[in-house]
């Protein structure tokens, strides 16, 4: 590439959704490199995930193949009371409504799927570009972020024009970028406990499939919220994985104990049996299924009060490295998505390694005051609401087209 056009090096710190979906954003022009301090496996598991149209959209644009994830559209939102009735429905026409759907997926065929759009010969994509480099159970321990260099956990240094933070909520740099006295995670004072259902575990166990189960593979797809609606703030969030031959089943509750392992952790083993007590009186298909789940997974919801800076020198922070929130309203992978897309930023003609620094802060313009937004969204609805409630911010958290279009509309 001629002086006006360069190409430049990158790091990537974490393997998450949000650092695989910039690895994918970045590879069509610059050398992508992606450290994770974990094994090729990290944070996988059988539970799901929701992805709204704001993330869709760019995830069409990165060549997302919803068939590769067995991913379930979305047509609406259900609440029930703990014994499975009624309460309130709407439909709710994503895609006519917002330009593209809204799908549910298991969060370890995502994962493996953003992987791949990371990973893959560029030629199987169509893009131009080189595959992203994996180096696994290697993470950064510290960054010099005005030199673009970081401290790998084995004592090893690495250089790039650009270091791209995405290591979590439990960020070991977030310090070395947003300050010493950056915010930390913030406790909500809820727990949720993750399970996924196969449909075979599920008429093994009760015979056939529960109506509210039947419903959703007839075309009805719909997130049902099953609420004790006691004043308990108990409530089971269900939607359909790998085309409904699973459920996702997300058991929000009030933190009984704080336990290191679930502060430190979203994907710590969960006590089933403590998760059974403290649901016993909801229906029993639902607790009957709960008890048959293979894998229970849980962590203490948190987020994080907005940063005062994401960017320093040549090193920004995304995902929930940057903006954690809680899955309340489902937004937190799809920020750190909208994140990723923020990157084409520098895929521009034209763009050189000085203006790396200024484009970091333009990208932290746009993005940080959406993020802060949406966070704000997903605290107001997270207790003592109805569905309904929670349910109307969804304009807002949905519509999102990208990073040109914000900054046209912010005229930054």
């Amino acid at each position: 590439m001629d002086g006006k056009d360069q190409q430049f090096s990158v790091i990537v710190v974490g393997s998450g959704l949000a650092g695989l979906a910039a690895a994918r954003i970045l590879r069509e022009k610059h050398q992508v490199t992606v450290y994770e301090r974990g094994e090729p496996s990290t944070a996988t598991g059988g539970q799901g995930i929701a992805n709204f149209p704001n993330a869709i959209k760019i995830m069409r644009q990165m060549g997302f193949d919803p068939e590769r994830t067995g991913s379930v559209s979305i047509q609406g939102f259900r609440t029930l009371d703990k014994h499975c009735n009624l309460v309130y429905d709407t439909e709710f026409p994503f895609q006519e409504k917002y330009g593209a759907p809204a799908l549910a997926h298991m969060r370890v065929d995502f994962r493996a799927e953003l992987l791949r759009l990371a990973t893959a010969q560029s030629k199987d994509l169509g893009i131009g570009g080189e595959p992203a480099e994996m180096v696994f159970k290697n993470g950064a321990k510290d960054i010099d972020a005005e030199a673009g260099e970081i401290t790998l956990d084995d004592g090893t240094k690495a250089k790039a024009d650009v270091i791209i933070v995405a290591d979590g909520i439990h960020s070991r740099l977030r310090p070395k970028i947003a300050g010493p006295n950056c915010p930390k995670p913030r406790k909500s004072g809820l727990t949720c406990c993750r399970v996924a259902v196969s449909a075979n575990e599920a008429i093994e166990t009760l015979g056939s499939l529960p109506d509210w189960w039947q419903g959703q593979r007839t075309g009805d797809g719909r997130i049902m919220v099953f609420e004790a609606r006691d004043g308990s703030d108990r409530i089971m969030v269900v939607y359909g994985l790998r085309n409904t031959s699973y459920m996702n089943m997300s058991c929000i509750f009030v933190t009984r104990e704080e336990k290191e392992s679930t502060t430190n952790s979203w994907f710590a083993e969960g006590d089933r049996q403590e998760m059974l007590d403290i649901f016993h009186d909801f229906d029993p298909s639902l607790v009957k299924l709960l008890g048959v789940a293979t894998e229970v997974k849980v962590w203490e919801l948190q987020d994080i009060e907005p940063l005062d800076t994401w960017t320093k020198g040549r090193a920004i922070l995304i995902g929930d490295a940057a903006h954690a929130m809680t899955p309340l309203q489902g937004q937190g992978a799809n920020a750190g998505i909208e994140d990723a897309e923020a990157f084409r930023l520098l895929m521009q003609p034209g763009v050189t390694r000085d203006d790396i620094p200024k484009i970091l802060e333009r990208i932290e313009a746009v993005r940080k005051p959406r993020a802060t937004a949406v966070l704000n969204n997903t605290r107001k609805t997270s207790r003592g609401v109805s569905g309904e409630e929670r349910y109307r911010v969804m304009d807002e958290n949905c519509t999102y087209d990208g990073i040109f279009k914000a900054i046209e509309s912010q005229q930054i």
